[in-house]
Parts: structure tokens; sequence; C-alpha cells
């Protein structure tokens, strides 16, 4: 603080005219001036009161030369046991006392508040001496100028206030005609909008039922679909199943077929690039992202299957796997595909037929995804609303698999 003052009072010294910004330090200097006095002369007296204790402790040496432990203990004891008994004495003593309650500086503090106060001291004498002559006159001037202002405005302020009171009062005295037909035009107008607002509400609740209703249908077209998939895959075996969910893809526009199997190759090669990974072999079947991408399309569900993913619940998944990948709490019943990895240590061989089947399948849904591309790129959008098997026949994509 002493310091931010000493920079105001510089600055204040180093200026002639009085603008905003030196009126406004004048200010500042002088409120923070007045703020550190009091505490300025607190500090000044615990250093006399240290001065005058180190001369008090200096006299009582002189009558017990041969102390080596605080004179003012010392004496004190000397009274106390009565080998001293001088009225002088015990004034001194009492006197010390009180001394060194008050000196609560030590030598080494003393010496820096000194130093402390000395630069205080000449910041508010040259602030006094050369400062306030030099603008005080012209900063009082100018607060006066602030006042009357700011008594002008508040006047102003009053005035506005005192006149939006006059108007509301003479509003509320308005004839009571006209104020029952404003009260019946808003009691209508508030009658409309809460119409309105039931015929929103149930506008809205239709499109949530019709909503509901269509993804029930569809979430019972998928379980069947998922059930269908499951006798194909039981009666088939992995590998036909595989071919027979692609080929039910094609069905699809070209554009959503290749985003599919775009999707699909994605997952396989993640999981052959790092097949520890359990991150990447753990679908959460709820996921929007999946049911947007994969889920909702036919033949999905079924290549998962046959590709090598298991139809999990939570409560069946192993131990502590969804902890140990992040996956948030959910319900017991709440479905999974899990790709589980073979023990690479004790069955290689297995684990190697196992990342090399997944390997294989990921390359041929490449190539197959550029197929499609190659064959309807020269036409356009044309080529992406197309239905796929008009462009990759079955039969072609059985014999390629």
């Amino acid at each position: 603080a002493v310091d931010s003052v000493i920079g105001l009072v510089e600055g204040l010294a180093s200026v002639s005219v009085l603008s905003d910004e030196t009126r406004s330090n004048f200010v500042k200097a002088k409120q923070q001036l007045d703020e550190l006095a009091p505490t300025a002369e607190k500090m000044r007296r615990k250093c006399q009161a240290r001065a005058e204790l180190e001369a008090l402790k200096a006299q009582l040496r002189e009558q017990f030369p041969s102390a080596t432990e605080d004179p003012l203990k010392v004496a004190q004891e000397a009274l106390d046991s009565g080998a001293a008994d001088c009225d002088s004495l015990r004034v001194l003593v009492d006197k010390g006392a009180e001394l060194d309650g008050l000196a609560t500086y030590g030598a080494k503090m003393v010496e820096k508040v000194e130093e402390l106060l000395k630069k205080f001291d000449a910041a508010q004498q040259r602030f006094n001496k050369e400062i306030a002559p030099r603008f005080g006159s012209e900063v009082a001037n100018a607060e006066a100028e602030d006042a009357k202002r700011r008594k002008a405005a508040e006047h102003e302020a009053a005035a506005a206030a005192q006149a939006e009171m006059e108007k509301a009062a003479a509003e509320a005295r308005q004839p009571i005609a006209g104020l029952l037909t404003e009260n019946e035009q808003r009691l209508q107008q508030l009658q409309r909008e809460q119409e309105e607002a039931e015929r929103e509400r149930a506008a809205k609740e239709e499109r949530q039922r019709r909503i509901d209703a269509e993804l029930e249908a569809e979430n019972h077209a998928m379980l069947a679909a998922e059930e269908a998939g499951e006798r194909c895959l039981a009666e088939r075996g992995a590998d036909a199943a595989c071919g027979e969910a692609l080929a039910s893809m094609l069905a699809a526009p070209v554009g959503k077929y290749r985003e599919v199997l775009e999707a699909l190759s994605t997952i396989l090669c993640a999981i052959a690039a790092e097949p520890a990974d359990g991150r990447r072999r753990l679908i959460r079947v709820a996921n929007e992202g999946f049911q947007s991408s994969l889920g909702r399309h036919a033949g999905v569900w079924l290549f998962l299957r046959a590709a090598g993913f298991e139809s999990c619940t939570r409560e069946t998944l192993p131990a502590g796997l969804p902890s140990a990948l992040n996956i948030g709490p959910g319900p017991p019943a709440e479905r999974f595909l899990w790709c589980q990895e073979p023990d690479m240590f004790n069955s290689y061989e297995k684990w190697l037929a196992w990342h090399e089947r997944l390997r294989l399948i990921g390359d041929f849904l490449q190539e197959l995804e550029r197929l499609a591309f190659r064959r309807t790129s020269h036409i356009g959008q044309h080529g992406l609303d197309m239905a796929a098997h008009t462009v990759i026949k079955v039969e072609e994509l059985m014999q390629s698999w």
C-alpha cells in the first residue's frame, strides 16, 4: 500500500495540468494517505515502545551488571525474592512490563518498519507541501461540480419517477368502462392462447403417439428379424449367414448400402488392428449412433452375429467388463453385442483363425463398397438412389463371397 501511494505521489509531482486522470490519482492518493495514517501511527508507537524498552533494559543492566539473562526478568526475580526492595526499581519493572506488552516488534522488524515509515512520511509531506497546494483547490472545485451534477441527476431521476407514478395514477383513474373492455379483451386473448396451447399439446401428444407406435412396430420388426437371423445362423452356419446378410442388404439404396458396408468394415478392421482393445469389440445396441448407422438396417444384426459377435445383456457380460471399458450405468437387461477374443496364449491357432477371418471379412466389405462406388459414381446423385441389387447382383455377391 505504501509503494502504491508513493507511486501516485511521484506521478502527481511530475504533472502540472489537472486532467481527469490526475484528478482521479489525487483523490486516490489522499484517500490512501488518510487510510494509512492511523496504521502508521500505531506502527510508530510500537517502534517507540521498543526504543523505550531497550533504554529501560540498559538502565537495569547498570543496576545488575552481573546479570546474563534478560535484565527485566532479573529485576523482577530480585523483587520477588526480596533481594532488592526499592520503589524506583519497582517503578522501572512495572514500566518495563507495560512496554514489553506494547513493543511487539523485534529489533530487525523495527528497522524495516522505521524505513517504511520514513517512506510514508516523505510521501505524506510531499503530498501536503507540493501536491495539495498545486491541485487541491481545483480538485475540490471539480468534486463540487460533480456533486452538483450528481444531485441534479438524482433530482431528474426523482422527477421522472414522480412523473411515472403520476402517469400510472392517471391511467388507474381511467373510466371503469374502458378498464372493463380492456380486461375483457385480455381475457379473450388469454383464452385464445390457452386454446392454442391445448391444440399444440394435443398435436404434440398425437405426434409422440405416432412416433412411439412407429418405434414399437420397428422394434417388433427388428426382434422378428433378429429371431429369423438366429435361426439362419443356427441352420446355415456363420459363413453362409454372413453371405445371406450381405445379400439382404442389397434391397437398400446404393448410397445407404455403401454407408452400411463402410461402417461394418470400420468395426471389423478396427478389431483386427487392435484385437486386445475391448472397446472395439463391444457394441451398445441401444446407442443411437449405432442404431442410426447400422442397427435399423436389414441384415446388419445377422451379419454381426455371423461375424462373431454374441448377443448379451449387461448382466451376462464378463464380470467387470462395462466398468473396465468406461461404459456408463444401465439396467441389467440392457443389450450388447460382444466379440469375444480367443485366448492367444493358450489357443493360438484358434486365435489366429479368428483374427484372420475378421481381417478377411473387413477386406471383402471394403472391396464390395469400392465396387458399388465404381459402378455408380459416373451418374452422380441418381446412382446413390438406385437399389443396390440393380448394381450388384445377388448371384455375383454370393459367388465373390
